[in-house]
């Protein structure tokens, strides 16, 4: 149990780990159970609740972290401030790395949904995020992290079409009390086309909710950096004298020898291009006759 608990070349999936505090109100507690259920089997309940301010005090929540071997959490709560208060956040060696507080202004749940679309346990949804103010706020980039880590499930290299069966998108809108995120959870249902590309429609499943932002805590520089370090042995190797240019080809540069090509290049053999041997000034070739003849060399003298 201490060894899986190490640090590995390649971590495990991350779990989620949900809780209540001990002020909690019911429409969160319904809303969790529905994000249980699209996030199985990669996350826990924890039905027992506690005094959790994890703003004002982290260490209960490391603590259940650190027992359930949970990088993500979501707390629950709720009071007169802050009604159907909801914490999302993720730790880093057992310690609070990041977290942003929303309030659930509404939501629909799964049993309000009977189109008799579902999808299987396990499978990977796909993620959408709508919206400019994804890339510009710096609280709606923490928001979006931590919802890719949260959903995402198993990180794989290649996603089979066939089991890409349902899609969470999120929408981000800027009103007069502030940023508001919708969510929303749809079943995509191939139907036939009369061709080989099938007739994709989305077909709403839930939950859906409504998200006000709220308090937000980001993590530091130095210990973001150190979260997000890429062991040695998972870096790609560096190719020398290869790179790629904007068209995305990728382009190498080969250094090569000089080489002798007029005196080892291999050519085509003709007889008319074959050297022969040319007589000197002082020999002279003689042929005698008869079928058995051979050619012999005779050396001039002064007789």
């Amino acid at each position: 149990m201490l060894e899986a608990r190490e640090p590995k070349q390649v971590e495990n999936t991350k779990q989620l780990l949900l809780m209540f505090g001990r002020p909690s109100s019911e429409r969160v507690k319904l809303l969790f159970r529905d994000i249980s259920t699209i996030t199985k089997p990669h996350s826990k309940t924890l039905d027992r609740k506690k005094d959790i301010r994890p703003f004002e005090d982290a260490e209960p929540i490391e603590y259940a972290a650190k027992k359930n071997d949970a990088s993500l959490f979501m707390v629950g709560t709720h009071n007169k401030k802050r009604p159907h208060n909801v914490i999302i956040g993720r730790t880093f060696d057992f310690q609070v790395l990041d977290m942003i507080e929303v309030g659930v202004d509404s939501c629909q749940l799964i049993s309000a949904f009977k189109g008799g679309a579902s999808h299987q346990v396990g499978s990977k949804p796909c993620l959408t995020f709508s919206g400019d103010l994804w890339e510009t706020k710096p609280e709606l980039v923490q928001l979006k992290s931590l919802f890719a880590d949260v959903f995402r499930g198993d990180v794989v290299d290649n996603v089979s079409l066939a089991g890409l069966d349902h899609v969470i998108s999120f929408t981000a809108e800027e009103t007069e009390t502030g940023p508001k995120v919708y969510m929303r959870h749809y079943s995509i249902v191939m139907k036939s086309s009369g061709s080989r590309v099938p007739l994709v429609e989305l077909v709403e499943i839930g939950p859906s909710a409504d998200f006000l932002l709220r308090r937000t805590k980001q993590a530091a520089p130095d210990v973001m950096k150190l979260a997000m370090k890429t062991p040695k042995e998972l870096k790609p190797k560096k190719r020398k004298n290869v790179e790629t240019n904007v068209l995305g080809d990728t382009v190498a540069r080969v250094h090569m020898k000089p080489q002798d090509i007029y005196g080892k290049l291999q050519t085509r053999k003709v007889k008319a291009l074959k050297k022969t041997e040319k007589p000197t000034k002082d020999k002279v070739s003689v042929e005698g006759g008869g079928r058995a003849s051979k050619r012999a060399k005779v050396d001039v003298t002064d007789e």
